[in-house]
């Protein structure tokens, strides 16, 4: 080796920064998403297939999750079923509700609280025969269907009684009958559209008449 030039030597350190270890990016897990999706996964084959036909695995499969993830968030079909009537009841629940307060005297709240309530059917008429599947399927231990959207009716008949707009009648009792009333108006358009004008009005007329007190005179 020529005089003056040293070799470099190994000990020496090196300019490039070190290297790091390679990690995969953190992924985002959003159960409340993964849940939904298995709702909406679950809606769709139920009303397509029927609860008999339709396994767990299709519902995984439809969801895009593993089928463990699935039955972390319900352990059969039975209460996925449950959890999706659920999941109409709030959206009808929501509806009335919505109608109920758009009129300001309580008298005069079935008309738009029925047209919410037809309007909501409309949305979710691809969905309706989980109504019916629910009864069958899922025992009355589990899920009693109907009892959400009975407690809703009875929450807004105290407050038109509370204002004086309604005959005083036991809450439940009152609640459940008009529960009935809707779920027979209901079946009925169902099995006929065209007469929704004709039964609304049929079901707001009952309500008047066994609910609402006469408006006071002027």
């Amino acid at each position: 080796m020529p005089e003056g030039k040293r070799r470099p030597s190994s000990s020496q350190p090196s300019s490039r920064p070190p290297s790091l270890p390679r990690t995969r990016p953190a992924r985002v897990i959003d159960p409340a998403a993964k849940r939904a999706a298995v709702l909406d996964a679950g809606e769709r084959l139920f009303a397509a297939g029927g609860f008999a036909a339709t396994t767990m695995a299709d519902i995984a499969a439809a969801a895009g999750v593993a089928v463990g993830t699935l039955y972390r968030f319900f352990p059969d079909k039975a209460s996925l079923l449950a959890a999706l009537h659920a999941r109409l009841e709030d959206r009808f629940i929501g509806a009335m509700t919505r109608g109920w307060r758009a009129a300001d005297d309580p008298r005069e709240a079935f008309a738009p609280m029925i047209e919410a309530l037809f309007d909501e059917a409309e949305r979710a008429r691809a969905a309706m025969p989980l109504y019916a599947m629910t009864r069958d399927s899922v025992s009355a231990a589990e899920f009693t269907p109907g009892a959400r959207m009975i407690a809703a009716i009875g929450a807004l008949y105290k407050e038109g009684c509370a204002r004086g707009a309604y005959h005083r009648h036991e809450p439940r009792i009152a609640a459940a009958i008009a529960h009935g009333m809707v779920d027979g108006a209901m079946r009925a358009w169902m099995t006929e559209p065209e007469t929704r004008a004709a039964v609304g009005a049929a079901l707001n007329m009952l309500f008047v008449r066994a609910f609402a007190k006469p408006a006071p005179g002027p």
